[in-house]
């Protein structure tokens, strides 16, 4: 039997949205056209690849079978693009990434640009994501590279250490908890907290180990960038845990907030580039390794 490359794109996104409106959408097909595949790849197996419901639509299990497959050949794709793109630079790639909030805010954009620059028929899919979800992503194939940081199972993925970072404390000017030289979580929870959203990595993370203290953070703010958190601690809203990273590249706006180390050993983390097989990527996709690597500092 024959295999078409559209059949296997059409279950990439089927998987995708669990829709088949939607995935019809993304494989620029008409519902009726995406459904009439389906329905003529089920007849030339002989076995059953949707169930559909109310609900939307669920690969079965022979369906998932076809899935594995699907991003395997889609990723060798990705690959043969990236080895030809070396004699040839107006072959069109596409390199998806997945990072945390302090990848993409601190370590990623200006590398891109460099990047997006110097690979102008890479279109570059980036998506920002907890840790923990990253290498979930990078271990199905849905993502060519994660960065991520912290103690997190990387799932049996190929690892590169990036750069290792601190976050701190900040607070305005006068504010208390200056009078200490170095802080602990234990310091921090006495007092009102800004943090980024519900759901963000640092929420999270700080939920986790406050828990483990058997104490309840205090956070009265949440906003959605570090830009966002300098800003409402100088107006005195509260004291924030931050990168240091993002801190210098702040620091010069906001002059009246201080900063104080924190002396606990969760407050050091290690950011990695992660990948199912380094061995097996793209030309395109090593090259973005090595751009980010050479703005690292």
């Amino acid at each position: 039997m024959n295999f078409d490359l559209n059949d296997f794109r059409l279950i990439l996104n089927i998987a995708e949205t669990k829709n088949l409106t939607r995935a019809a959408e993304k494989s620029f097909l008409s519902t009726p056209a995406a459904s009439n595949r389906i329905k003529n790849l089920e007849h030339v197996l002989g076995l059953k690849i949707l169930d559909r419901s109310s609900q939307g639509v669920e690969l079965t299990e022979i369906g998932m079978i076809y899935l594995k497959y699907a991003k395997s050949i889609y990723h060798e794709i990705e690959c043969l693009k990236g080895e030809l793109a070396q004699f040839n630079d107006l072959i069109p790639g596409k390199l998806s990434i997945a990072a945390n909030t302090t990848a993409i805010t601190e370590y990623i954009p200006t590398a891109l640009s460099e990047y997006l620059t110097t690979h102008p028929h890479v279109d570059v899919n980036l998506k920002e994501m907890l840790s923990e979800d990253i290498v979930n992503l990078v271990a199905d194939k849905r993502a060519d590279l994660g960065i991520i940081s912290g103690n997190i199972d990387t799932k049996n993925l190929q690892t590169i250490p990036l750069i290792s970072s601190q976050l701190i404390l900040i607070a305005p000017k006068n504010h208390p908890i200056l009078d200490h030289r170095t802080v602990t979580l234990l310091d921090v929870i006495q007092y009102s907290v800004v943090t980024l959203h519900e759901g963000s990595a640092i929420q999270i993370f700080l939920h986790k180990l406050s828990r483990q203290l058997d104490k309840k953070i205090n956070i009265r703010v949440q906003v959605s960038s570090y830009d966002s958190i300098c800003q409402m601690v100088a107006a005195g809203t509260g004291i924030a845990i931050i990168p240091v990273v993002a801190f210098r590249r702040l620091q010069h706006i906001h002059p009246n907030i201080e900063y104080r180390e924190i002396k606990e050993e969760w407050a050091h983390r290690g950011f990695k580039i992660c990948a199912i097989n380094f061995n097996e990527i793209s030309q395109f996709t090593e090259d973005f390794i090595e751009c980010l690597k050479s703005h690292i500092h």
